[in-house]
């Protein structure tokens, strides 16, 4: 997932200032030599310098935002910022907030290890992912691979998150939304 055309990590630090402790990214004021007009300058420095940069959060809950008529997402700017280099295969956010872009909630994963940290989902009726009620017995799958079938639903979730360990999967995986 490598970025095409990204901003030098030294621009945008010229651009953009992180606040480690929050994960939120503010406007620097920018120079003259950045604008076609005088005019210009003043206007961008007065309306956004010290304000918060992506601040717009999308229909998917990522936070993002145009740098130079280009859009970004704030996770991957504050990565690149903090390890300095941009990322080279998708970010997970690990408590699953899409908006929390604090540089501790943030790691370089997969998609098969990102995928490992998804939250229960929205159609689930079990209450615990791969864990449902199939021929009058409980049943638990990974991978598309069945687990077995249990008498009773603890039996399944257990043996459910047994497997999660022996997958690699985050501890957060199947998480109520």
């Amino acid at each position: 997932m490598a970025e095409k055309s990204v901003p030098s990590l030294g621009l945008l630090r010229q651009l953009l200032t992180l606040d480690e402790a929050t994960g939120l990214l503010y406007w620097r004021r920018r120079p003259l030599e950045m604008f076609t007009t005088s005019k210009a300058h003043r206007t961008w420095n007065t309306r956004y310098a010290r304000q918060e940069a992506f601040a717009c959060t999308n229909a998917s809950g990522y936070k993002v935002s145009s740098i130079f008529d280009r859009k970004f997402y704030g996770h991957r700017v504050v990565f690149a910022m903090v390890h300095g280099r941009w990322p080279t295969v998708e970010i997970d956010h690990i408590d699953g907030d899409r908006g929390n872009n604090h540089p501790d909630n943030l790691r370089e994963a997969t998609r098969q290890v990102n995928a490992r940290n998804c939250a229960l989902g929205k159609d689930n009726t079990s209450g615990a992912k791969g864990v449902f009620w199939s021929c009058g017995k409980w049943r638990a799958t990974i991978l598309k691979k069945s687990i077995g079938r249990f008498d009773t639903f603890d039996e399944a979730v257990v043996a459910r998150k047994a497997a999660e360990r022996l997958h690699g999967f985050h501890p957060n995986h199947g998480r109520a939304v």
